[in-house]
């Protein structure tokens, strides 16, 4: 086998470790800080969430598309292959639910949080939708390591 495929799929595998398992520990935080009702905390979790965001899993993602993309584009991989449409429309459904979705409700939750009071039903609402919005996107995200996985035809 060609050893920069090899490479390719090394470093797709990695990012896509970094990935997944990086946005799968922030949701399970994130339903433990809200099951724990600490505004303060809930402040902190989202403010550190978006740096994580920024500065690991976004660049993971990028890195995770760019060699996949690669490997696809260089070895003769047909991108009309089920599994590879499946995993690109999944990834950008991750981006809307996960990044842009769960991005502005972190934001949202860290602002109300820090002058909500302590039964504020806004800080339960936004926790909620990131509740759902975590869960949904790591469904995509399992749903696309399906595919790659087993790599489905029509």
């Amino acid at each position: 086998m060609d050893s920069l495929y090899l490479w390719l799929k090394f470093v797709h595998v990695v990012a896509a470790v970094v990935s997944v398992g990086g946005f799968l520990a922030l949701t399970v935080l994130n339903a433990r800080i809200a099951r724990a009702g600490e505004p303060a905390a809930a402040a902190a979790l989202g403010q550190q969430s978006e740096v994580f965001g920024r500065t690991v899993l976004g660049p993971a993602m990028g890195i995770l598309l760019i060699a996949g993309v690669w490997m696809a584009g260089q070895f003769g991989i047909p991108f009309t292959d089920l599994w590879i449409v499946w995993g690109l429309v999944g990834f950008v459904l991750f981006v809307l639910l996960g990044v842009v979705g769960l991005g502005r409700a972190g934001a949202e939750l860290g602002e109300v949080a820090r002058t909500a009071g302590a039964n504020d039903p806004r800080v339960d609402a936004l926790r909620q939708r990131m509740s759902l919005l975590g869960w949904l996107s790591l469904l995509v995200l399992l749903s696309v390591i399906w595919a790659m996985v087993l790599k489905p035809t029509l």
